[in-house]
């Protein structure tokens, strides 16, 4: 059979017809997986999901989609889908050790500890860079922290240290106030007492499984601090802490109540009674984030014009990376008074923020902490004619030494400045403590 120069043209005529149609599909294929790829890498992890469940029927079984549906399907919180997709590619890879990783990290956020316990045990066996090795090790920390969760658990501790405060009563340095009415010369409890110092606490918690995915917990504590030379500002503090913790799809809540009492001089000095409430979620990897309110009433012994109740809300996020932790949180909260309009100036609102980073470099756990809170009270205070206003800052710096199971020595220094526009309240402080804290 010959064919025609006519033949020949129709023919590539076809051909170029069935160019034309194949085209879009092709072009459709490579603009899926690339818009996949970019919403991933955007962090639009909601968006790649849904780009991804379209077209899992068609792309599913291609590493490249597999992997970047199945980290979309694990940011947005779908645990299945995200193991069905990265065990697929696990599957067909088995070297690429990102891969394995976010598959481990997809067994942990879903409960099963056990086959996230395997993958991470795969991938120290490849004797990985020591920032991966690290990442690893604070994750099977977790898992055992997590599967002792699901049992029984009973634990305690003891604290000794000894120390030296530059200002036992939180007072100022000055001996004479102003006020509208005169100057006041300030007793010697009035004014700022060094002192050194012994501090015991000594403590228990006990958490109770109630299913699969709820416990209760119970949490009692006593600390004293006994001044050596001024037994007038010698200090007990009282906690219990009772609460109950659901674990959610996407993250886990508590509700508790919280009982304080303080006792100044061996009598006592405040009680507290408050509710409380939380909820933590992982937001990335290496990321938590945590919101919690609080609603606390203050009463003070046979001092009824100081008595308030509090109602604080604060956010915080917490990030590991490596060796470091490092925490930030923000807070504010409104002080009324529950008093008559006597004792109105006791009221304040404030707010401020807190940071605080930890180092693990082995047996030694250096840490920083430092924050600033700034306080407006309520009225006018009756003495100095003026709206109180307080500015805080307090910073910690410290370390912690491992002798051996249980058994640490810690060693810290902290300073705390209140710069108030009412000179009585307006001091300053150093603190420096070393001790052992056992734990059992």
């Amino acid at each position: 059979m010959t064919v025609g120069k006519g033949g020949k043209c129709g023919f590539g005529v076809l051909l170029l017809a069935c160019a034309g149609l194949m085209a879009p599909a092709w072009a459709q294929q490579v603009d899926t997986l690339a818009t996949l790829r970019d919403l991933v890498s955007q962090g639009q992890y909601q968006r790649a999901f849904e780009l991804g469940q379209a077209a899992e029927e068609r792309y599913e079984g291609r590493a490249e989609f597999d992997f970047h549906y199945g980290l979309a399907a694990l940011e947005t919180g779908r645990y299945p889908e995200a193991i069905f997709a990265l065990e697929r590619v696990v599957f067909a890879r088995p070297d690429q050790l990102r891969v394995r990783l976010e598959l481990a990290r997809a067994h942990f956020l879903a409960g099963n500890f056990a086959a996230a316990d395997r993958e991470f045990d795969r991938v120290l066996a490849t004797n990985p860079p020591a920032s991966v090795r690290a990442n690893v090790n604070r994750f099977k920390e977790r898992i055992a922290m997590a599967q002792s969760s699901q049992r029984r658990q009973l634990r305690g501790w003891l604290d000794l240290r000894v120390g030296h405060d530059t200002n036992i009563n939180s007072a100022t340095s000055d001996s004479v106030i102003s006020t509208p009415i005169g100057d006041f010369e300030l007793v010697r409890t009035g004014q700022e007492q060094s002192d050194k110092f012994v501090r015991a606490e000594i403590g228990g918690q006990w958490r109770e499984p109630l299913t699969k995915f709820s416990s209760a917990d119970v949490r009692l504590s006593y600390e004293h601090k006994e001044n050596i030379d001024d037994s007038d500002f010698d200090l007990g503090i009282g906690r219990f802490d009772a609460g109950y913790t659901r674990n959610l799809d996407h993250g886990r809540v508590r509700v508790g109540t919280r009982l304080q009492q303080v006792m100044l001089s061996n009598s006592r000095f405040q009680n507290g009674y408050g509710l409380v409430a939380s909820y933590d979620r992982a937001l990335a990897p290496g990321w938590i984030g945590s919101l919690t309110a609080a609603a606390t009433a203050l009463r003070y012994k046979g001092d009824s014009l100081r008595d308030t109740n509090q109602f604080l809300g604060s956010a915080a996020v917490v990030r590991s990376r490596g060796a470091v932790t490092q925490s930030l949180s923000l807070y504010g909260a409104h002080e009324p008074s529950d008093a008559s309009a006597r004792g109105k100036h006791n009221g304040r609102d404030f707010f401020g923020a807190f940071y605080g980073a930890q180092f693990d470099a082995g047996e030694w756990g250096p840490y920083l902490r430092a924050g600033v809170q700034r306080a407006k009270y309520e009225d006018t205070h009756p003495v100095f004619a003026r709206t109180r206003k307080d500015t805080t800052l307090t910073a910690t710096a410290g370390t912690t030494l491992r002798i051996w199971e249980g058994l640490q020595l810690h060693a810290e220094v902290g300073y705390t400045d209140v710069d108030s526009n009412l000179p009585i309240f307006d001091y300053n402080r150093w603190l420096v403590e070393f001790g052992v804290r056992q734990t059992f």
